[in-house]
């Protein structure tokens, strides 16, 4: 009897010492519960539009990735929407520093064609007069902005031709969409659907800098004007935690304001820098670089501007590596590499020419069907048209017809 007491002396004991560890284990369990840690937790990335600030967005995404944070969802504005975009394609941070690094902003922004790409009487044309204004129907306007994109969208076309097929942004490596804003109606515009190069600088086309973007029935320009931070829209695609990148300037005083590009970026921004201190508190890791000495067009301090981007994201490196723990899961992000700066276009559609015969554009392009060419050979062609004077935007997107390109 007394080693059946014994026994139960000994029972009694271990139950204590298990019950000892579930107190312990539980207020765990329970504080990993009420902070999300769970094995489907979804991170959403929010990228402000702001130019070339928009570049501190790589040094950030460079900070992320060290962390371990593996992304769900992205949306961005702007320039928020290029990187995030491409981020979204596929692209590393890395690739994306050197894709930044090693692109001359100030040419593709000024859309300058080559000489080659122009007839004698063009070559004539340009180099006699200064200024060239637009006519049509016997008046005389002046030009919609600085640029008209064209160089900017054959580089996003060239950078995103391993997605070309994918029309439905959400069948990305990462799920993404960007806003852009129409400019008749002053609405919000959600793009996460289309041609991706379309849709991103549609996104980005800054008032005075890029000419508006059509798209469908509609023309667009820069989401900035009505949504420069897309928090709403990411909580909305099904994010539990939101990291944001913030390269917003505050409202500047007059000694800043030195371009027509400043002042309407000022305007743009007396609504966007109101709703930034509610969406900011919004934010679960909220990341704002110091770039305050910094225009939109300052493309030549890229490196600086990335580093900044840097230094900003390893203040929040702590709070990163926690989410990366709290994900207990491989990352989703595929990375895609061009193979080959190489294409065979096997059909040409044309649309929204009236004027002008298919023999005349197949001409201009100056490349033949059925054979392989380079983005280079691509690019010329359509620079070649644009030399031309008779088409006011080109915009054309590569799509796979079955097992074959076009």
């Amino acid at each position: 009897m007394k080693h059946f007491i014994k026994n139960l002396d000994l029972y009694g004991v271990m139950l204590k010492k298990v019950f000892s560890i579930l107190l312990i284990i539980l207020p765990v369990l329970t504080y990993a519960q009420q902070n999300g840690q769970k094995d489907d937790l979804k991170v959403g990335l929010v990228l402000s539009g702001g130019g070339a600030k928009g570049l501190a967005h790589i040094g950030a995404l460079k900070v992320i990735e060290e962390a371990g944070v593996k992304i769900d969802y992205i949306g961005g504005t702007s320039m928020g929407a290029i990187v995030g975009g491409l981020y979204a394609a596929g692209y590393s941070a890395t690739e994306l520093d050197s894709i930044f690094r090693n692109t001359d902003f100030a040419t593709l922004i000024q859309d300058n064609l080559p000489r080659g790409a122009k007839s004698f009487y063009e070559k004539e044309v340009s180099e006699k007069y200064a200024l060239t204004l637009p006519f049509n129907k016997f008046r005389i306007s002046f030009p919609p902005a600085y640029s008209g994109g064209q160089s900017i969208y054959n580089e996003l076309v060239r950078v995103l031709y391993h997605v070309k097929d994918v029309s439905d942004f959400s069948k990305l490596s990462i799920p993404f969409l960007c806003i852009a804003t129409d400019v008749e109606t002053g609405e919000e515009v959600l793009l996460d659907r289309g041609y991706l190069p379309e849709a991103i600088l549609a996104s980005g086309t800054l008032p005075s800098l890029f000419e508006p973007a059509a798209m469908g029935d509609r023309v667009l320009i820069d989401g900035g004007v009505v949504n420069n931070y897309p928090i709403e829209e990411v909580k909305n695609m099904g994010a539990d935690i939101i990291i944001g990148v913030d390269v917003q300037q505050g409202l500047r005083n007059r000694e800043a304001l030195l371009s027509a590009t400043e002042i309407l970026l000022q305007i743009n921004n007396y609504r966007t820098a109101v709703a930034m201190e509610e969406k900011s508190k919004m934010t679960d890791i909220y990341i704002k670089p110091e770039i305050g000495d910094y225009s939109v067009v300052d493309f030549n301090s890229g490196k600086q501007i990335i580093e900044n981007g840097e230094i900003a994201a390893r203040e929040k490196f702590d709070a990163l590596k926690e989410i990366s723990q709290q994900q207990n899961r491989e990352g989703k992000l595929v990375k895609y590499v061009v193979p080959k700066d190489t294409l065979i276009v096997k059909q040409l559609v044309l649309k929204g020419n009236e004027n002008y015969t298919r023999g005349y554009v197949k001409g201009k392009l100056r490349f033949d069907l059925d054979k392989k060419i380079t983005f280079e050979k691509l690019q010329q062609g359509i620079s070649n048209l644009s030399a031309t004077g008779n088409f006011k935007t080109i915009r054309y997107e590569l799509l796979s017809n079955k097992d074959k390109e076009g």
